[in-house]
Formats: C-alpha cells, structure tokens, sequence
C-alpha cells in the first residue's frame, strides 16, 4: 500500500485545520481519522458552541428579569427547557450536522478514515482491523476531562461539563469541583434556572488563572445570583445516598469538615491530553510526568515523524490555539520545520456574568518576573456605555512595564469583556507601547473607552 503523504489523528480543529495547512502546503495524500459518530472535535458538538448557546439563553433570562429598569413591565417570564435545549442541539446542527465536515474533508481532498487509531510501528496506525501508512503523522485527539482521585467518587459516579449540556431537566441542586472556566461556566448555566449551586475549588480565589481583582468581580456577581462559593477547600471524598450524592469538604489547609447533599456533581478539575490510547510508546514520542507529549517549538514529537497540535498539546486549551497549531503542524510535518507555535499573545474569554477577557500576564506574574510594573485601572461605571445599558460591574486592568512601556497584559471583567480585550491583544502583539493606547481617540459611548482611560491611568502610576 503506497504510503500517505499525512494522516492526521482527529477530526477537531486543530485536526482540519493540519489537513488543510498541509494540502496548501503541497500534500498529495492526506487522511483523517475520527473514532466520533459526529465529526468536529469537542468545540462545536459538546464543548464551547452548545454552552455558549444555553449561556446566550441565561443572559436574555436575567435580562428579562430586570426588565423593570429599563421601564418594561415583563409579567412573567416562563423557562421552556426542553426548547432552550433544541435550541442548542439547532446550533450544533448547523455547524456539525448534515455531513458538513465530512464535506469539507471531501473538498479538501483528504481522505476520511472511520475508527479508533492507535500506532503499531512508526511508519503504521491500525484502526479498525486496517492498517494505514503515512511518512507523517499529526495527533490532534484533543483533551479528556482529568478527574481527580477523591475517595469514593468512581463508585458514586458522576458527571462532566459535557453531560451538562446534555441535561434533560433542571438540576435542583448541583455541587460543582472546580472553580476554573469550566465550572464557572457550568454554574451560570444552572443557577438562573434555580438549580442551587455550590462551587468548590481548591485554590484561595475563584478563576485562579485569573488576576485576583477579576476575579473577586465575578465572585460579588456569583454571591448575588446566589451561588455559594467554597475556594481554599478539598474535596475529600464523595458517596451516593439513594438518589443523591454526599461531597464532603474540608478547608485545603486543615479543617472541620462538612457535608454537601446535592442531586448533582460535576467534575471541572481541568483537563489532560486524549492521548494514552495511541500507543505511543511504540514509536518512541515521550510524555512529561504530566502525561503531555513533549514538543519543540515546531510542535513535533521526540519521533521526528509525529507532530502534535491543539488540547493533545496540553498546552492552552481553546479552539483558537487548536486551529493555529494544526496549521503549524500540518505545514511542519510536510515542508520542514518552518514555522513555531507561538503562545505569547492568546487571548481568552470566559462567559460567566459578567464576562471575562484576558490576555498576557497578571499583576501578580508580572511582579513575580521583575518587570517595573505599571498598573491602570477603570471601573465600567465611570462611562456613558455602562450607565446606559446598566452593566455596571465592570473592571479594566492593564499591565505595563513602566521601563520600556511595553503592555505586558489585560485583564476585563464585565459586558463584552471577551471581544474588547482584543484592543490591549493586538497592542501586544504588534508592540504598541500603552501610551498610544491612551493618546488614541476611542468613540463614545462603548466599552473601550476604558480600556483607554486604564492605559491613561497606567502613565499615572510611573
């Protein structure tokens, strides 16, 4: 069997993004393979599409809510779930249903391979019963949840951010391990709903990745929905009482411990590459004792011949990352290494209420690296936008170093903080020192009039 020039492990977008880099890139013969009914990866079919579909549906409910300030009397506001949930499973459709992948893997000219692969050589895969060639590979299976090792929890069962989205009634109450992105998400998804919510998570604030500020934002807003926040707390063991489970916590230094009786508990501990069933240990691609392959800057693999791009990385985990390493891994694997991932500018959005965009180092980080560092801050409620449209919690934060005025990093909490986060983005990305940001003119009324007048506030605080 004449080898393929490619075959690509993954049908995510980090995997279509490596078929199509490598085909522009001058491959022949490229394959695909995908062991998932639906194709697509995580992002549209379970992960970041449908919760972003159902958090759309939480932010018109508690808009609606408070339609009283906006002078609407709304006499009552009636929750259709099983519509809010078609209405999801309608979005998903559209961008993974009707063999719309499978199109595009047939426009591109590659070739769709069904089943689960795992190597047997360095030049072979095996997935169903067949055998498949190729001079190059690029692994782009993407990530599993990593549930942590509490006692009892196996045998009580659980669930994940995916069951989530797959709910077929409300909760009526739910206990959520894990205060990251993933759990928070998860929280604004049930608790407008009336689901009662408990976040546990370990580390002293809630979005620990998050710059405390930020994040001490979201945790007033969380308070005020009435979801109850537990951070510096253990999970130490969990059990199954009938229909319900008992989670028993205790603070992370030494405590009393308590106990949590809930209908619901969901794993939001992160995630780990998808990559343990490959067999890669066959054809010499090594791992770091945290199970993620180890990779140079070209993304390739202790095997020559094995690139890795997207969640399997372990690296950043989000769609826009995935998609810029495949195209990195795909052009790599068939011109040589020429072109580097380059991790330094990602910027990030959580969509809890109010949103959170970030981008860079935090204050803390920046300090803990010796930069001269400079911080500018605005609250949303000092501009027109915020009084207007009554988002008023709200903070922009930036970072600077005061030496070469170089942006170091942003940090939003509050409406649209996902999509305005790109100004301080692009900024570092093309070096633009914060002192042009604050001497530009920004329009008003928007939201990105703050992130002028923080870069302002940063030149105060030389």
């Amino acid at each position: 069997m004449t080898p393929f020039d490619l075959i690509v492990i993954g049908s995510g977008s980090a995997g279509l993004s490596a078929v199509e880099a490598a085909k522009e890139a001058g491959a022949k013969t490229v394959a695909i393979v995908e062991s998932a009914k639906r194709l697509g990866g995580e992002c549209p079919n379970w992960g970041c599409v449908p919760t972003k579909a159902i958090l759309r549906s939480m932010e018109v409910l508690l808009a609606a809510r408070r339609g009283a300030i906006f002078g609407l009397r709304i006499p009552s506001i009636n929750i259709d779930f099983p519509l809010m949930m078609r209405r999801k499973e309608q979005i998903v459709d559209q961008l993974t249903g009707h063999k719309r992948i499978e199109k595009i893997i047939t426009q591109l000219g590659a070739t769709l391979i069904r089943g689960e692969a795992c190597f047997v050589n360095k030049n072979e895969i095996e997935v169903a019963g067949h055998r498949y060639s190729a001079k190059r590979f690029v692994i782009a299976t993407g990530s599993e949840t990593f549930v942590p090792p509490i006692p009892g929890l196996k045998e009580a069962g659980f669930s994940t951010s995916e069951d989530t989205v797959k709910l077929k009634k409300i909760p009526a109450s739910c206990v959520i391990v894990g205060g990251g992105p993933i759990g928070v998400e998860v929280a604004q998804m049930l608790a407008p709903l009336g689901t009662k919510v408990v976040i546990v998570e370990f580390m002293d604030h809630l979005l620990p990745r998050e710059d405390e500020e930020i994040a001490a934002v979201v945790k007033d807003s969380f308070i005020k929905q009435k979801i109850h926040i537990l951070t510096g707390t253990k999970t130490m063991a969990v059990k199954k009482a009938g229909k319900e489970f008992i989670v028993s916590v205790a603070p992370a230094q030494g405590g009393k411990e308590k106990h949590l009786k809930t209908n619901l508990i969901i794993i939001a501990t992160g995630k780990r590459p998808l990559v343990s069933h490959l067999g890669l240990e066959k054809v010499g691609v090594k791992l770091n004792e945290r199970g993620m392959p180890i990779l140079n800057p070209y993304l390739q693999t202790t095997n020559p011949a094995v690139y890795v791009a997207g969640d399997a990385s372990g690296q950043m985990l989000f769609t826009h990352v995935a998609h810029m390493q495949g195209e990195v891994a795909g052009t790599n694997a068939i011109t040589g290494n020429k072109k580097i991932s380059d991790l330094s500018v990602i910027p990030r959005g959580t969509f809890c209420i109010p949103e959170v965009g970030s981008v860079g180092l935090t204050e803390a980080e920046a300090r803990q690296k010796g930069y001269a560092v400079g911080i500018g801050k605005v609250s949303y409620a000092s501009f027109g936008k915020a009084l207007v449209s009554r988002e008023m919690e709200g903070l922009v934060k930036i970072v600077v170093d005061k030496k070469t005025k170089a942006v170091l990093g942003g940090h939003i909490v509050g409406d649209d903080a996902a999509e305005i986060i790109h100004e301080i983005a692009l900024a570092m990305y093309a070096k633009i020192p914060y002192t042009s940001i604050a001497e530009m003119i920004h329009a008003y009324p928007t939201y990105a009039e703050a992130i002028g007048a923080a870069a302002y506030s940063a030149g105060q605080d030389i």
